[in-house]
């Protein structure tokens, strides 16, 4: 590289820093200038909320209505159980749901477990996926199609899809 090209490579780079410099400070004056955030009373955050549909409630009043939901959650879990009992008396009287399982190649565990769950097979799908995963059934999974039905457990089902392996 000789002296001329050198300064010539000089030039460009001085040239090149001023119209940056300059360009950026018309387009910093063209900017406008920002506002510090304005606070709202308390009055007038009230009114706009209200008037969004909102309903605006003190701390005292937040906790009367927090005890009164406690209260009403203890109150129901009694009546809960006695229609978890007559439903009990209800599943032994219903008749056993039948349903053919077809499952393809490429299913996961999870996609057979949310195809039971759906058809009211089994009660969690999460459950019935980590049953086959830690029994090791997961691996042994076959394609095909299966009959199934609502009384069986995880463990019967298990053998069904895996044909006893």
């Amino acid at each position: 590289m000789n002296k001329r090209t050198a300064q010539a490579f000089a030039l460009g780079l001085l040239f090149s820093a001023v119209l940056l410099w300059a360009g950026s400070s018309v387009i910093a004056e063209k900017e406008p200038k920002k506002e510090a955030p304005q606070e709202i009373a308390v009055s007038d955050a009230k009114k706009v909320l209200e008037g969004k549909g909102f309903q605006v409630l003190n701390s005292t009043e937040f906790s009367e209505l927090n005890e009164k939901a406690e209260a009403a959650v203890k109150e129901e879990k009694p009546k809960e159980e006695a229609p978890a009992e007559k439903a009990e008396e209800k599943e032994e009287v219903k008749e056993e749901k039948k349903f053919t399982l077809v499952i393809a190649g490429g299913m996961s565990p999870g996609d057979v477990a949310i195809m039971l769950k759906s058809q009211g097979i089994i009660d969690d799908n999460k459950k019935f996926e980590r049953f086959l995963i830690d029994k090791g059934y997961h691996t042994k999974v076959q394609i095909g199609q299966y009959e199934l039905t609502t009384g069986l457990d995880y463990h019967q089902i298990a053998k069904i899809i895996t044909k006893n392996r």
